[in-house]
């Protein structure tokens, strides 16, 4: 039997030579692995911008006047656009970020601030000619700006302005007076307000928007927190209106008194965008809620005859938030480039550029605007604060969530 030391010198060893091939191998491995990091983290080449949840002619037209002021600096712009469908979150890339993302107001753009590099971000000197509510909605971290807003809309009710007129309702200031102005239309026609019902995201927005007109902001904020806390829909659809405190109860109380007086039509919570703007071609409705985007997407021969106004109240304004999207452009990595192109885009020259392309409200006080509506809609936002993003906005939900929670709201409205 061998001994103990006989054992040890029977086992294999490295020689010298052998330790440094090995040595060298690793080294070798270990910059493969390190390149191969690099790579996997360098930022794309392309410069690119990555749209959520912007309507098609908004986005067509943001995209034209980015590439003026891109021409402008010499500078090749790449767009993607994501599915509104999906989470943002899931949809940006670990690497080769997009260098900007252009989404709305709420949940859009709190992802792409949370998911922007530690070091995007924009010099605090873009500012100083936004309206004061949108310089207060400027999300700024460290002294730096993460989202810059670049537009805003506004969730209005139009209305007939001949009917109204030739009508004996002689002003708009509360839901009262909306409220007569149906009463006399009624008499010539058979549902005098409609709007698309069957849009949840719409719905939502139109629900948050009348629990603020109607109770306050503290119940657009109240409804807000259950749509971000509570996952399953009937559970939030009790919460939101059937229980004494559900902020969104008196709103459903004043739409399903008008539904039962015929005010709104029957088939209004089953009715798109494109079948509210029928009927007011046709002349069939003298009442509408829409956001500005919807009315921007009418044929200019039928919203012409309608005259836009912000959702009445009988709070005072300095109480008053309303709802509408603020577009912002979201910085993802950090660029002289990305600055430079932002840099632009807030300027006079560029915020008339992007108000007329857009149908949107400038975030500049002094620039034109294309026509009384984005003028009217630039002012309402000035003389109260920043507005609400509305409620579809609040939470990512899956379609399938919103349409749930929607249909939940519209079934206590019609029974």
């Amino acid at each position: 039997m061998k001994n103990l030391k006989e054992t040890k010198k029977s086992k294999k060893s490295i020689s010298p030579k052998n330790k440094k091939i090995l040595i060298a191998a690793s080294s070798a491995l270990l910059l493969l692995l390190i390149a191969g990091a690099v790579i996997l983290f360098k930022p794309s080449k392309n410069f690119t911008i990555a749209f959520y949840k912007i309507e098609e002619k908004q986005r067509q037209g943001i995209t034209e006047v980015i590439n003026k002021a891109a021409s402008a600096q010499n500078l090749q712009v790449f767009y993607v656009e994501y599915n509104a469908e999906k989470s943002l979150k899931e949809q940006i890339p670990l690497t080769k970020k997009p260098n900007i993302i252009i989404t709305g107001s709420g949940f859009p753009v709190k992802t792409a601030v949370d998911k922007a590099s530690g070091k995007a971000a924009l010099p605090i000197d873009l500012t100083p000619g936004m309206t004061s509510s949108m310089r207060a909605g400027v999300q700024v971290n460290d002294g730096k700006i993460t989202a810059l807003p670049i537009l805003s809309s506004h969730f209005e009710v139009d209305v007939d302005l001949a009917e109204f007129q030739s009508s004996n309702t002689k002003y708009i200031n509360t839901w009262n007076d909306v409220e007569k102005f149906m009463r006399e239309q009624k008499r010539k026609k058979e549902s005098p307000m409609i709007f698309a019902g069957g849009n949840p995201d719409l719905l939502l927005d139109l629900m948050g928007a009348m629990a603020e007109s109607i109770d306050g902001t503290e119940s657009y904020n109240a409804a807000a927190k259950i749509i971000q806390t509570t996952d399953n829909p009937v559970r939030a659809a009790i919460k939101l209106c059937d229980e004494p405190d559900s902020p969104l109860a008196t709103s459903v109380k004043q739409l399903k008194s008008w539904y039962k007086f015929g005010f709104i039509h029957p088939g209004t919570f089953s009715l798109q965008q494109n079948d509210v703007e029928a009927f007011a071609s046709s002349r069939l409705s003298s009442v509408l809620f829409m956001t500005l985007e919807n009315h921007r997407a009418c044929a200019q021969k039928t919203i012409s005859r309608y005259t836009s106004i912000y959702f009445p109240s009988e709070h005072g304004a300095n109480s008053r938030i309303f709802t509408g999207k603020t577009y912002y452009a979201v910085p993802m990595l950090k660029s002289p480039k990305t600055e430079a192109l932002l840099a632009a885009l807030v300027t006079p020259e560029y915020q008339e550029s992007l108000s007329r392309a857009t149908g949107l409200a400038p975030v500049l006080a002094q620039c034109r605007t294309p026509d009384k509506q984005s003028d009217d809609a630039r002012y309402w936002i000035a003389a109260t604060t920043v507005p609400l993003p509305g409620l579809s906005n609040e939470a990512y939900l899956t379609k399938q969530q919103k349409t749930a929670i929607a249909a939940e709201i519209a079934a206590r409205i019609k029974n």
